[in-house]
């Protein structure tokens, strides 16, 4: 690039790199700006274990069940002697615990 016509220095105008385009004209070219090193993203919670049985990589191990509180243990208890009492009658399997259903229960 020699020569510079006015067209050129219009259309730069309106793409917003005149300066850019008078230096080239110039022979100068500015180097570009050092860019930021993005910040490490954080390990994640995963336990990779190499030996037969354990966790597969990518996952984590469940978080801890909550241990049943005092009214919960009464209710269970009661229900399985009123269970008994009734002579065993067929009973549903789904069970509103914290352990066995997510979302059960406090």
């Amino acid at each position: 690039m020699t020569e510079l016509t006015p067209e050129d220095i219009v259309a730069a105008r309106d793409e917003g790199d005149l300066v850019a385009t008078l230096l080239a004209a110039a022979g100068i070219h500015p180097k570009l700006p050092r860019q930021r090193a993005a910040a490490p993203e954080p390990e994640p919670d995963i336990v990779h274990v190499a030996y037969p049985g354990a966790w597969p990589t990518g996952t984590r191990r469940p978080t801890p069940v909550p241990p049943a509180s005092g009214p919960q243990i009464d209710a269970a208890v009661a229900d399985y002697r009123h269970w008994i009492l009734a002579d065993r009658p067929a009973a549903p399997t789904r069970c509103p615990c914290l352990g066995c259903t997510p979302g059960g229960m406090p």
